[in-house]
């Protein structure tokens, strides 16, 4: 059976950690003046945050994966922007940027994965 407690620690802890990645990615969006550099920062921090969040206890998972990298990423962001990409017919742009942070993603999250295993043990 699903204890009480457990769902409601596990909202707040997504609602905590969804407030505080929010406001990281209002100061990168605020602080970074390229929108693509933004939207690609943002990505793939949250990239390497969930990366690190997999191999820490469940509460983090809950509280850094799900709401802190969750809110901090910006996935429709980067969607519309290749949209547009697309349709201004910038298409190896288009190409270059998605798949080029597509890939750093997925670098950034072996990152994330390898610092919370190796590195910070």
């Amino acid at each position: 059976m699903l204890n009480l407690w457990h769902v409601v620690l596990g909202a707040a802890a997504v609602f905590a950690g969804g407030v505080l990645g929010g406001y990281t990615r209002w100061i990168l969006m605020r602080e970074i003046h390229n929108p693509l550099a933004s939207t690609f920062a943002a990505n793939i921090a949250a990239a390497a945050i969930i990366g690190f969040a997999v191999a820490t206890p469940a509460a983090w998972r809950t509280a850094v994966g799900v709401g802190y990298a969750g809110a901090l990423s910006t996935l429709s962001m980067l969607a519309s922007q290749l949209g547009e990409m697309v349709k201004a017919g910038r298409f190896g742009a288009a190409l270059k940027y998605g798949l080029g942070t597509a890939l750093a993603a997925v670098a950034a999250t072996g990152i994330g994965v390898y610092w919370a295993t190796v590195g910070a043990g």
